[in-house]
């Protein structure tokens, strides 16, 4: 996993040096930058420019550089206040700031920690240690290039932090079909609650394949969280007369979130709709008092009536540019969404649930960088301006990053945590 590829310049380090160059140090920074960040201080002397490149070493008289002794005390106090470790530093001239790279304590959420710096009156800037790579195709998958959601969520540079590691999805839908050549690889696994023969269903793939197609495997697509956990808890079984749409009933949909619940799944994504069900309603809204997030389809009318859509706390979604009335629904791209269909194909499929396909996918990266649960849904609506998709990119680098995940840069090769 890495950095934000697309964020921010990484310039502001290309002259930092180290505190003692430690080879296990500079070996992180190279495999998983997202151990550390950059913090830039006010220095309250005055700072002639040093050579470029120059070492704490070399503050002193010969090149007419001084560290502030509070701008150093402040660094020690940062370390230790955060559980930092400094390990390269430049004081940077033009800007008249002193920069320092920090590796973050094992076990911190480097979101949250950043968040908690840019609250400290003592830190002038802090943010990732970014990442960069050469322009070219963002992914090897042959037909990632026509994954237009993909840009549209910001999902290429957020790839950059996440992939979706650590994250359980329970898909509640048709059985996902797991010998497709593109869920080679993912963390798939298929449970039938339908008290039928198990039988792949287009619907339910579509839905996997959106979350959880193998990235760069060079083959197909990428889903957008290829790393989660997917649990695929057959509910709902194939319209004879409507191969592409599916049916559930109460029953086996109950059993079926009973079964996500004691999984302890994180992300529950019900790309269905219905009635009101008060067995349901009961059994999602154990799920969420347990923190539990639930994804529900707007339904075609575009209101939030009946099953799941109707239940407070459920994460209600519709696809960018659908007419609705409903309020606090979230925006995804929902039309021609390329994905996974039967017989190890590919095909573009439409509707609200492809739209919350996307966001359960999006969740699973906010979540594996450590975002809460009640959290989420907000953090989600602020990247999002009137009639546009969710920002995934935006919600994992907050606001001030938005021309950056906006711009649809080419993402950084992956490195596994």
């Amino acid at each position: 996993m890495k950095h934000l590829a697309a964020l921010f310049a990484l310039l502001i380090l290309a002259g930092c040096t180290q505190f003692g160059r430690e080879p296990a140090d500079e070996g992180l920074i190279r495999t998983h930058p997202e151990r550390f960040v950059v913090i830039t201080l006010r220095n309250t002397e005055p700072m002639p420019s040093p050579r470029a490149g120059s070492s704490p070493r070399d503050y002193g008289l010969a090149t007419q550089y001084a560290v502030a002794p509070l701008t150093r005390a402040t660094v020690r106090e940062l370390a230790t206040r955060y559980r930092l470790k400094p390990v390269r530093e430049w004081p940077i001239s033009q800007l008249r700031v002193h920069c320092i790279v920090y590796r973050i304590d094992d076990g911190d959420s480097p979101a949250d920690l950043l968040r908690r710096l840019r609250g400290d009156a003592r830190v002038e800037s802090a943010q990732p240690l970014n990442t960069f790579g050469t322009l070219g195709n963002s992914y090897n998958d042959p037909y990632a290039k026509l994954q237009r959601s993909l840009p549209a969520m910001g999902v290429p540079q957020a790839h950059a932090w996440s992939r979706g590691k650590g994250v359980r999805i329970a898909v509640i839908d048709t059985a996902v079909d797991v010998t497709h050549p593109d869920l080679a690889g993912s963390n798939v696994t298929v449970s039938n609650f339908t008290r039928q023969r198990q039988q792949a269903g287009a619907h339910g793939t579509a839905v996997a394949g959106v979350i959880a197609a193998t990235g760069d495997n060079q083959l197909g697509i990428v889903g957008i969280a290829p790393e989660a956990q997917v649990n695929s808890l057959a509910a709902c079984w194939p319209d004879p007369k409507q191969p592409d749409r599916a049916v559930c009933d109460s029953f086996t949909l109950a059993v079926a979130l009973g079964n996500a619940i004691d999984l302890k799944a994180d992300i529950v994504n019900l790309s269905l709709a219905g009635p009101s069900d008060p067995l349901l309603r009961r059994l999602v809204e154990h799920g969420l008092a347990h923190d539990m997030i639930f994804v529900g389809a707007l339904p075609t009318g575009g209101m939030a009536e009946g099953f799941p859509s109707e239940i407070p706390g459920v994460v209600v979604v519709d696809a960018v540019g659908h007419k609705h009335t409903a309020h606090d629904v979230l925006l995804a791209p929902g039309t021609d969404v390329l994905t996974l269909v039967l017989k190890q194909g590919y095909d573009f499929v439409s509707g609200s649930s492809m739209a919350a396909a996307n966001v359960s996918g999006g969740i699973a990266l906010l979540l594996s960088q450590r975002f809460k649960a009640n959290e989420i849904r907000d953090v989600l609506a602020q990247t999002a301006a009137n009639g546009d998709s969710i920002n995934i990119c935006v919600a994992l680098a907050g606001p001030e990053a938005r021309q950056h995940c906006d711009a649809g840069g080419s993402r950084s090769a992956h490195i596994d945590p």
